[in-house]
């Protein structure tokens, strides 16, 4: 009789134990993944915070054999581009490789298991050369970085994974605004990797369901880091949301008649994250609006916090984005950005860029250049500049247009002015910047430079002048 009653205990407890739901988010830390992040920090990419670049500068700076290694790292190749058609042209189609290897880092115990993860991912020599490198590099990591900052990094993981019951209840309501296809059986793997110290630059990104989040060692504000995951949840919901919702969602902005509408719908996505996660979401765990900047941007900050009434009203009458939420969004940006039709930061927000290279590890470090003075959320790069691809691009392409001509001047201008009429009488000298509105409405730029070490300095007066003027061509 007793075992009968025990089976029937046992029997209730596993019918409870599956009958509940998974939690939303786990969080842990990736010892493969801290490795990755340290080196891509070494290299400056561009998704990896300042205070880490800092920090492996000070310690490893001058160390030849790091450098080495370093220049190994940079050289592979991670980000083989796939494509998903069905997606509207303005939204996401393309996909990289890049993803699935961070997937496998943040879910691997260690390098062996990382090794079986990414199996067919990369060419099987380069993905080998990645784990000799990232092997090599964790003996530095644990020196510099994991010996003082591991039991730090485990404290924070503590502190935040006191919120995944309320974190999880907000993704509820997060992904029934946003019309998300994302499948509550999915949970959202936060992985949290350690910046030493308890000030400084912190960055986040999202690949799939691993977030990944930088943070400062010795950090109290766990409600601040609980809206960067919010944030970075919030870009997958969005990004995830059915091919036929994203093809009305662009409709609606296709549809209104306010110029504003494409720079609206090109900061959507970052706006309504910071709304969501930097403001409602830190306001419902918190009890407060958090009152100082939400982001590091002044059109992604802005554009937050206008958006921040109009998704706290949708959110608490459980609606989902319409094409009234979508108008009035494009109101609101108008009447936070007046300016915004001329300004370099806004209309390289999207945008795609031409170069004359001859190595993948070149397009990768103009793209990390020019992120050091533009953000740049939604970009493509196509080489070299009179490709037959290229040209196809520049023609049709909605996008912003940014062309580096560093080498190859005369040949390069002759084709542009026979895609733009509006080059016809120009005649650029070594050093300038022509910007102009074409046919089409884009803004093309022409970064004319007399060589690669004029590029920079180029960009970084655009950035000084923020606003460039429409009644000429020729702008420095």
């Amino acid at each position: 009789m007793k075992k009968l009653i025990l089976l029937a205990s046992l029997c209730l407890f596993l019918q409870t134990a599956f009958s509940q739901k998974p939690h939303s988010f786990t969080f842990k830390v990736s010892k493969p993944y801290c490795v990755f992040n340290f080196m891509e920090s070494a290299i400056y990419h561009h998704t990896t915070s300042s205070t880490l670049q800092q920090y492996i500068d000070g310690k490893l700076g001058a160390n030849k054999e790091f450098a080495q290694l370093c220049n190994d790292f940079a050289v592979i190749r991670l980000d083989y581009i796939y494509m998903r058609e069905e997606f509207p042209a303005n939204r996401r189609q393309a996909r990289s490789t890049y993803d699935l290897i961070d997937i496998a880092l943040v879910n691997s115990k260690n390098f062996d298991e990382f090794r079986q993860r990414i199996i067919g991912v990369l060419p099987n020599d380069e993905t080998q050369k990645l784990l000799d490198i990232l092997f090599k590099a964790e003996s530095y990591y644990d020196q510099y970085i994991w010996k003082e900052n591991e039991s730090k990094i485990n404290f924070q993981l503590k502190a935040l994974e006191e919120y995944a019951d309320q974190c999880s209840g907000l993704f509820q309501k997060v992904k029934a605004f946003y019309n998300s296809g994302w499948s509550e059986t999915i949970p959202f793997v936060v992985a949290l990797y350690p910046i030493p110290g308890y000030d400084g630059s912190t960055t986040a990104t999202p690949h799939a369901n691993s977030l990944c989040i930088g943070v400062l060692s010795d950090e109290t504000d766990h409600i601040g880091r609980l809206g960067v995951v919010l944030h970075e949840m919030c870009h997958v919901l969005y990004d995830e949301q059915p091919a036929a919702f994203q093809q009305k969602l662009d409709g609606w902005f296709a549809a209104n008649q306010s110029p504003y509408k494409t720079f609206a719908y090109n900061f959507f996505d970052e706006g309504l994250a910071t709304a969501l996660g930097n403001g409602w979401g830190t306001k419902t765990l918190s009890g407060k609006l958090d009152e100082s900047d939400w982001y590091n941007n002044e059109y992604i900050n802005g554009f937050g916090k206008a958006l921040f009434p109009l998704v706290e009203e949708y959110i608490a009458a459980g609606k989902s984005i319409d094409k009234e939420f979508v108008d009035k969004a494009i109101d609101l940006f108008a009447a936070t950005f007046p300016k915004s039709l001329t300004d370099y930061a806004i209309l390289f927000n999207r945008v795609s860029i031409f170069y004359d290279v001859e190595t993948v590890a070149e397009i990768s470090g103009m793209r990390d250049q020019i992120s050091k003075y533009f953000q740049l959320t939604n970009s493509r790069m196509s080489a070299p500049i009179l490709d037959p691809i290229s040209i196809d691009v520049l023609k049709n392409e909605e996008t912003t247009q940014l062309i580096i001509i560093d080498k190859n001047h005369a040949v390069t201008m002759k084709e542009l002015k026979k895609i733009f009429p509006q080059l016809k009488k120009v005649k650029p000298e070594n050093n300038q910047v022509l910007s102009f509105f074409d046919d089409k409405k884009r803004l093309i730029t022409i970064v004319y430079a007399a060589d690669k070490n004029a590029v920079a300095p180029l960009l970084k007066d655009m950035k000084a002048k923020k606003y460039f003027d429409q009644t000429k061509i020729i702008q420095s």
